[in-house]
């Protein structure tokens, strides 16, 4: 009996200091790592980012962030962003065609392939790749399909490469990536392994 008191006190106060503990109300600038209220995008400061890159052509590339990432960009983008539908001056280099003799990183292949199945609506049944689907939840062995041209979800360059800025972090990074073969620091084994864990 003394037992069960003593553990159902112990109980007790671990459940009123959680409890204190979880009535901590943040103020929205504690919120932010800006130190500004959240709600309030007026007072927010813009990120004083040196884009101090080298032309294209005179720059070093990075290592990649992790194992098929993609590649930041390592030059100097002013006057090659915004791309817009009609104007991806990107291409000009890096197509693969042209990224030998200009000394550029070549698209890989994974950006002249379609990943997504054929999916349509077939007498209210949804049909993907030819089979009627029965459970979305189901998974199953990515299909892709080569192209002879760039895929147009490919098409928008920065979606997902990005140029780097000389800014102090808010948050220290300490994330050390693992590269299960040196080349993969520099170049993309994606289609070789895109259905790792899968199969």
């Amino acid at each position: 009996m003394i037992k069960q008191t003593i553990l159902s006190l112990a109980v007790i106060g671990l459940l009123s200091i959680g409890a204190s503990a979880a009535d901590k109300v943040f103020t929205p600038e504690e919120l932010s790592l800006r130190k500004t209220d959240i709600n309030d995008e007026s007072k927010a400061k813009p990120v004083d980012a040196k884009f101090d890159a080298a032309a294209p052509g005179q720059s070093k590339r990075f290592e990649r962030s992790y194992e098929n990432a993609p590649p930041l960009i390592p030059h100097s983008v002013e006057g090659l962003l915004p791309i817009t539908r009609k104007n991806n001056q990107c291409l000009g280099c890096h197509m693969p065609e042209a990224a030998k003799g200009v000394g550029a990183t070549p698209l890989p292949a994974s950006h002249f392939t379609d990943f997504r199945p054929k999916t349509e609506l077939k007498d209210g049944k949804i049909v993907k790749d030819g089979k009627v689907v029965t459970n979305t939840s189901d998974v199953t062995i990515a299909k892709f399909k080569k192209l002879k041209k760039l895929n147009p979800a490919r098409f928008n360059c920065s979606q997902c490469h990005v140029p780097q800025a000389n800014v102090k972090p808010l948050v220290e990074n300490t994330f050390k990536p693992e590269f299960s073969d040196e080349k993969l620091k520099s170049k993309s084994n994606l289609l070789d392994v895109i259905n790792q864990g899968v199969k």
